[in-house]
């Protein structure tokens, strides 16, 4: 997949099939619109190309409303690639493109500069200055510039539209495998393994300390969790929170490995969220809190069992 950060670095020998949006956390909805595009692209001898922003059109636009991300920049541009997209035109989203009307962005953009042949896009795909674009004038305009307009259904999960907005929602309150249902996948923190107080070693159980790059972090509570680093992957329970029973008052990241110890800390970490196992609570003494994590901890491994069970069957 080749990156580009100008509409106007696209061949001028080549058309495209195009999709455009923000893509914030490449769920089932996404997936079903980049993996049409690329089928689409694929067919037709076109180029599949997807057209997203940075920043966040938001944080030019209404910065009070601008969402966190779900996923960072590289792990989005990691899922796009998996699915075999041609080009990702990552454009910056600034005050004069922000201006552009959307009668405008499909002559000079799409008709003009990337010669589209087939766009897609949800049902209330909406763009250009004062969303003066929609759907309807997609369709009106194609028929000017020889370019077929293909409307993706909601895509919808045991009876809840799949959207970046419900996700976050879901994973800020800690329903981290609904949020997976809809992701189709599991949601993963990313980022760099650091000291912690030190009482996993000496009082409680050995941990490694996740400074996660994400925006989102799933709610305070104890899950179960796979750590990703070495190439390998190890089950394991993440506790989130301020660990309120040894008097902590930042937020952190601590997981113990199941089954696995580490001689030296991995440099960076993927933790990926399968399940909630409790809320975080507050214990009356450090010999409590041990005696409950002793509890999460099988509580995890039964979970592993269970997961591979399922899984052979």
């Amino acid at each position: 997949m080749k990156i580009l950060h100008n509409h106007r670095q696209f061949p001028s020998s080549l058309r495209s099939s195009v999709t455009i949006g923000n893509f914030d956390g490449l769920h089932l909805g996404h997936r079903r619109i980049l993996e049409d595009l690329v089928k689409t692209a694929t067919a037709s001898g076109t180029c599949s190309v997807v057209m997203t922003f940075s920043p966040h059109p938001l944080q030019i636009l209404n910065p009070g409303k601008a969402p966190k991300l779900i996923v960072p920049t590289e792990e989005k541009i990691a899922h796009i690639e998996s699915l075999g997209v041609d080009y990702l035109l990552v454009v910056k989203f600034d005050e004069a493109l922000s201006r552009l009307s959307g009668e405008a962005f499909i002559r000079e953009i799409l008709a003009g500069s990337l010669r589209v042949r087939y766009v897609f896009v949800g049902h209330n795909f909406v763009f250009g200055y004062q969303r003066s674009g929609n759907v309807a004038l997609l369709e009106a305009m194609g028929r000017e510039y020889g370019y077929t307009v293909c409307v993706i259904p909601p895509v919808e999960v045991r009876g809840s539209r799949v959207s970046s907005t419900w996700i976050r929602e879901l994973i800020r309150s800690g329903r981290i495998s609904r949020a997976n249902r809809l992701l189709g996948r599991y949601y993963s923190l990313h980022g760099r393994v650091v000291s912690g107080q030190g009482l996993g070693k000496t009082v409680l159980f050995p941990t490694l300390n996740l400074a996660a790059d994400n925006e989102i972090l799933p709610g305070n509570g104890v899950y179960a969790t796979v750590a990703v680093f070495d190439g390998q992957s190890y089950p394991a329970v993440t506790n989130v929170g301020t660990r309120p029973t040894v008097a902590g008052t930042s937020l952190s990241v601590e997981t113990h490995l199941l089954d696995h110890q580490v001689q030296a800390a991995p440099a960076t970490l993927e933790l990926q969220f399968l399940h909630r196992l409790r809320d975080e609570q507050k214990f009356p003494s450090v010999d409590e809190l041990k005696k409950q994590i002793a509890r999460d901890v099988e509580r995890a491994r039964r979970f592993f069992r269970l997961l591979a069970k399922f899984r052979r069957h």
